[in-house]
């Protein structure tokens, strides 16, 4: 089949953006024709997979230059990862723009969270979702967790039967080393590790969405932890928080990492005290790794979360008194557990399934 996947970039660094690069030498290798839309790709297209370049413009205007080309190239189906409205399969791997709004309003002054409704970007995007999900050509919403499925019920009034919970799916040979004993003991040397000190990671980029000030205040409560923070932002303001909470010469700040297998052999729990995320595929990748997870239930992957024996689920981003214990009692918690996680040729199969469907009208 001629496929086609709407993305506005594609780099290494971002969880949805890994996600695209996942999908799309997927379908190549199942032999399908992929075409991919969008305005960048960071390093080569994978074998069998064409690029087109889509400009970049402000999001609406954006979304009516890739649908026009994706109607161009005379598609058997496509699927869109951004809000495009005449998808016939959007796969919401940001979530609901409308949801991560009122999660984030409690933590925002009240002149910011007035902002958001004469915010422009805001009111394109809310606009643009609004659009997409009411689009007479949309077959399948792919909801990435059963929250976002939730979400586009109660914001969109979303029907039930067209939506498709399918989880993120981890790359398992990238993987595969995290589970090694030689992976931890050499990543911690590497790291420059003391023995038996309890480390935590945090990994992703937008780390004020992802929680990083909670995870510094609850390292300020575990004066034996270290704190790893892997992934791209601005440093040098949470250095600063860092100094202030008294935990700088405890928090090590890596910088993007290509490779973060060694990161979560290395570490003890991961933490994510996220305010929102649909389905964090760190959070996954830390399961499927065997590395407890500490997250909240604002986060989609919180019900892959065994409690207890995977990781623990705190109630709220800004609990961090809470968020502290979480992380004390994943330290008791044993690594390495075998946990069920999504894995490539399930969710691959979930996901043609639907753009099958759609193409069969």
């Amino acid at each position: 089949m001629r496929l086609g996947i709407i993305r506005y970039k594609y780099d290494f660094t971002g969880g949805a953006e890994r996600v695209l690069g996942l999908l799309a030498r997927g379908l190549a290798a199942r032999g399908h024709q992929v075409q991919v839309m969008a305005s960048a790709w960071q390093g080569g297209a994978p074998e069998g997979v064409s690029l087109h370049r889509v400009k970049p413009a402000k999001p609406a205007a954006w979304a009516a230059a890739a649908l026009d080309a994706a109607r161009k190239l005379n598609l058997d189906s496509f699927l869109s990862m951004e809000r495009v409205p005449g998808s016939p399969v959007f796969r919401a791997g940001d979530g609901v723009h409308a949801a991560w709004l009122e999660r984030r309003a409690p933590y925002e002054s009240r002149l910011k969270r007035l902002s958001f409704g004469l915010n422009p970007k805001h009111r394109a995007l809310l606009a643009l979702e609004r659009r997409t999900l009411a689009a007479p050509e949309l077959r399948w919403v792919i909801a990435i967790s059963r929250m976002v499925a939730e979400e586009f019920q109660r914001y969109y009034r979303v029907p039930p039967e067209k939506i498709r919970v399918v989880y993120n799916a981890v790359d398992e040979a990238d993987l595969a080393p995290a589970r090694l004993p030689q992976t931890r003991e050499q990543a911690r040397e590497d790291l420059g590790l003391e023995q038996g000190r309890p480390v935590l990671l945090f990994l992703g980029s937008g780390w004020e969405r992802k929680g990083l000030a909670f995870a510094l205040g609850a390292l300020a409560r575990l004066p034996q932890a270290m704190l790893l923070v892997a992934g791209r932002d601005r440093v040098k303001p949470w250095q600063d928080k860092a100094r202030a909470l008294g935990v700088e010469r405890r928090v090590v700040f890596l910088g993007l990492q290509p490779q973060v297998a060694p990161l979560l052999a290395a570490a003890d729990a991961m933490v994510l005290p996220t305010i929102y995320d649909p389905c964090s595929i760190a959070c996954l990748e830390s399961l499927y790794a065997g590395t407890p997870v500490v997250t909240t239930a604002a986060a989609g992957a919180s019900e892959l979360v065994e409690e207890g024996v995977s990781g623990v689920v705190v109630s709220a981003a800004g609990e961090v008194e809470e968020l502290a214990v979480a992380c004390q009692r994943a330290f008791g918690l044993a690594k390495g557990f075998a946990h069920k996680v999504p894995g490539q040729e399930q969710w691959l199969g979930q996901t043609m399934e639907l753009l099958e469907r759609a193409a069969r009208g």
